[in-house]
């Protein structure tokens, strides 16, 4: 692989680079009116530019030579663009997008570490954008996933197609990128929603499906990477405020108060750029008495980001970000009669301070017009810890940093032949009394993936990667995830896609060290835990029709996936409350989903409906695998009552959860920890652009309309009616 990588940077500094420019417009084709923040990208390169107020574009740094710019807008459906560029010259091109309110982006970087076209890659993915996000009034990011089909978020533990079950937020199957820097915990390996900056996210990509052969350990069952916006080409100012309440519940011995618990937030950004740099400020603070007695939170953000053109061919980027989240610490209810209320011996004064800390630096150079790298490190730092005494029982706290470093190179060989290769190398580190100390994991890896394209319709991929992982003094040897996908596109409407991939996921410190009581619970090392193992294969159909006049999409996938020695938590002694995490081998997850948007009538009333149906099997005990859901359907439906005035329906259901660990209950250390239900939540909201000199958008939000009860998980009332309002202003 060492070999590979100094054969091609030697022959690309050997090579003359010659570039051109594009200089562009982005306009409504219907209106003529210029389109502002319109993305413009060139496929398989790192390149792009964000149309200004008047629509217009420049990239810079185009190899010579035939190139495809993909362009994408909110609202607009999305465009392709073939240019030939000459070297020294500018190119001027005009392209003209039409309005479509239901559409996937056109474009995403994840599943094969480049910007490609949905309709190349060989698995599933799935798009959440910055509209969709905005009009549902979300304050987390992990809010944003309960909509996307085939994804499942307990907690803020997040299931790709069943992979995930529930072990109160250790040890994520799904890997969680920003702005493709790793953003996983060194301790626990979990995800920190509440870090994110939701007001700037450009888009959240989630590829389905085993991801190690590029991503290495933790995408076990896929990979979330949230994509934040480009600096404005112009000086933007961009502010959202929400404040709301959770309406009193139904039942009396439910109601800790007589006042509705209230909640806030507010998101505050600004970009511009400046010659050869761009930047990008913000940050919010959000604030929830909740609808549980004792679970009242406070939030607050900074975030930043900057690129600055190092010169014709290279660009430097630096993404920085600092949260903190002052918190209530209790874990399960006192019983479902008192399902608001803690246990009665929980210590009220007891508050979680968490803090995190994300820094990345990225270097892009295009060598040749055949050849660029990236080279990236990062640093992700989490601090935890409780206000009880650390010379007592119930103290928790930890400091975890995790440092990675990684060289990229993707090269166009000819025009038909890509290969991207790599080398990566992980440490995370822990410091924490419930690890006895200070505990490392390092994990070094190379990586490569072909992509060959035969004739105009067939395009195969292949790709492996090599991971050594070492724990403590324990080298647990190489991991090898090779993966296959093939793309056939029937038409120009119609892309099969097929894939197999192998993955790992490597146990995490806290998994294999951690020795503590909590909330009830006594927890127990294992050093010998095994990395699990998992397959998955998939095959699907991307398919895009015209019904009365308006363009439908179809995508359909068939799935299977199976895993060995999944670590879970489980008694280990039927007497006691002792858990350890222990590897369960042999689980099978065969399932179905399909993917639905269009327009039912003319422009005035659109749908998106996605529905995800598994068995999930536990094949040691010839049952259903626990704390899966094996139903799972979302639906939106839109309604344009005017030009600025829109409503808009979420219905999101899940099966009930055929099994759980029975012996929580048995055991009593979680009263009526068996009561589930299906869930069925119903999301109102109506949107209204404010027809005034600043750009104004005020939203009513009405989430859980119905006010249904169920259970999240176990012994954990999940969130009830909430109704807020939402300002965002944008000023250029």
């Amino acid at each position: 692989m060492r070999a590979t990588l100094t054969i091609l940077l030697v022959a690309a500094i050997a090579a003359h680079a010659q570039f051109g420019t594009i200089v562009g417009t982005v306009t409504d084709r219907e209106s003529g009116e210029p389109v502002i923040g319109a993305s413009v990208r060139l496929s398989g390169l790192p390149q792009g530019a964000t149309s200004r107020r008047d629509g217009s574009f420049v990239v810079r740094r185009v190899p010579v030579g035939s190139v495809r710019l993909i362009v994408t807008a909110v609202g607009y459906h999305p465009a392709e663009y073939v240019a030939t560029v000459t070297s020294g010259d500018t190119l001027r091109v005009r392209i003209e997008l039409s309005s479509e309110s239901i559409t996937s982006a056109a474009v995403v970087v994840s599943a094969a570490r480049r910007v490609q076209s949905v309709q190349e890659v060989a698995t599933s993915v799935s798009l959440v954008d910055a509209r969709s996000i905005a009009e549902r009034a979300m304050t987390r990011l992990d809010e944003a996933l309960r909509y996307v089909p085939g994804v499942v978020v307990t907690g803020s533990q997040v299931s790709i197609r069943g992979s995930s079950g529930f072990s109160y937020g250790l040890g994520s199957r799904v890997l969680l990128l920003i702005d493709n820097f790793p953003a996983l915990s060194a301790d626990n390996g979990d995800m920190s929603f509440d870090a994110l900056p939701i007001a700037d996210v450009e888009r959240i990509e989630i590829v389905k499906g085993a991801g190690s052969a590029l991503y290495g350990t933790s995408a076990l069952g896929g990979v979330v990477n949230v994509i934040t916006r480009d600096a404005s080409p112009a000086p933007e100012l961009r502010v959202r405020a929400l404040g709301g309440l959770w309406t009193l519940p139904r039942f009396d011995t439910w109601r800790y108060r007589d006042d509705p618990p209230r909640l806030g937030a507010v998101d505050a950004s600004a970009s511009t750029t400046l010659g050869a740099l761009q930047m990008l400020v913000a940050g919010g603070y959000r604030s929830d008495d909740s609808y549980r007695s004792f679970n009242d939170s406070r939030r607050w953000y900074t975030f930043g980001k900057a690129t600055y053109d190092l010169g014709a061919a290279s660009q430097l980027k630096l993404i920085a970000q600092y949260a903190a989240d002052d918190r209530a610490n209790w874990l399960n209810w006192r019983s479902l009669r008192y399902a608001t209320l803690p246990p009665a011996t929980t210590d009220t004064t007891d508050r979680v301070d968490s803090r995190k800390l994300l820094v990345g630096l990225e270097e892009r150079t295009i060598w040749s017009t055949a050849l660029f790298t990236t080279l990236r490190g990062s640093l992700f730092r989490t601090w935890y810890t409780n206000t009880i005494p650390p010379d007592s029982a119930g103290h928790v706290s930890a400091d975890a940093t995790q440092y990675t470093g990684e060289l990229q190179a993707s090269y166009q060989a000819t025009e038909r032949f890509n290969l991207t290769t790599g080398i990566s190398a992980t440490l995370n580190a822990v410091e924490s009394p419930y690890t006895q100390g200070r505990r490392t994991q390092t994990i070094a890896s190379l990586y490569a993936q072909a992509e060959y394209r035969f004739g105009d319709r067939t395009t195969a991929t292949l790709g492996a990667r090599a991971d050594n992982v070492s724990t403590e003094r324990d080298a647990s040897g190489v991991q090898l995830s090779p993966k296959l996908g093939i793309t056939y596109r029937l038409d120009e409407r119609t892309t099969l896609r097929a894939s197999i991939g192998r993955a790992f996921r490597a146990a995490t410190l806290t998994e294999r060290y951690a020795a503590l009581r909590f909330a009830g619970f006594t927890v127990g090392i294992n050093p010998s835990l095994r990395s699990e193992i998992g397959w998955s294969a998939e095959i699907g159909a991307l398919h895009t029709t015209s019904i009365g006049g308006r363009e439908w999409s179809f995508d359909a996938a068939a799935f299977v996936a199976r895993m060995d020695d999944l670590i879970e938590p489980q008694f280990v002694v039927d007497t006691t409350a002792e858990i350890r995490f222990v590897n369960i081998s042999r689980a099978l997850l065969p399932g179905i989903e399909l993917v639905v948007r269009g327009w039912l009538w003319g422009d005035i009333v659109g749908i998106e409906s996605g529905a995800t149906l598994m068995a999930p099997r536990d094949l040691v005990e010839n049952a259903t695998l626990r704390f899966r859901h094996n139903v799972q359907w979302n639906t939106r439906v839109l309604v344009n009552l005017s030009q600025r005035l829109r409503a808009n329906a979420d219905y999101r259901f899940l099966s009930r959860v055929e099994r759980i660990d029975d012996r929580i209950v048995q055991l009593g250390l979680v009263p009526d920890g068996d009561k589930r239900v299906p869930i069925h939540i119903l999301d109102l909201r109506l949107l209204w652009d404010v027809p005034i000199a600043v750009p104004l958008r005020l939203t009513l939000n009405v989430r859980n309309a119905l006010d249904y009860y169920y259970a999240e998980y176990i012994g954990n009332l999940g969130p009830t009616r909430q109704v807020s309002l939402q300002a965002e202003w944008t000023v250029r």
